[in-house]
């Protein structure tokens, strides 16, 4: 449509096609961030999973004197390691590993003997 000066007015196919491709790429972008934003959820979602699992073998390992060494139950792994290190002089300072296992991830407590 001519103006007053006899230029049109409007956007050229460029133009359209420039603004499309940045529209592009910030939904490609904003659709990138979502996907990392919910595996990490799902991560830490399962790291608290296997933390509550990890203190509920702890209490029971502490409250129940028939806790096996080993053991597992509901999807949950566990098992103990008896270990010391050297300390001052002929001293050694013994400890126990309790070792959880919950969904392919563990997690390791030190329990003092």
């Amino acid at each position: 449509m001519p103006c007053s000066g006899g230029s049109r007015t409007g956007f050229t196919l460029i133009e359209v096609m420039a603004a499309v491709a940045i529209a592009g790429l910030v939904i490609a972008g904003g659709f990138k961030l979502v996907t990392v934003s919910l595996r990490t959820l799902a991560d830490v979602r399962l790291e608290q999973e296997l933390i509550n699992e990890a203190q509920k073998v702890y209490l029971d390992y502490l409250t129940r004197e028939d806790m096996s060494n080993r053991g597992e139950k509901d999807g949950v792994k566990w098992y103990t390691e008896t270990d010391s290190v050297p300390t001052f002089g002929d001293l050694e300072l013994r400890f126990r590993r309790l070792i959880v296992e919950y969904s392919g991830r563990e997690m390791i407590l030190y329990l003092p003997e």
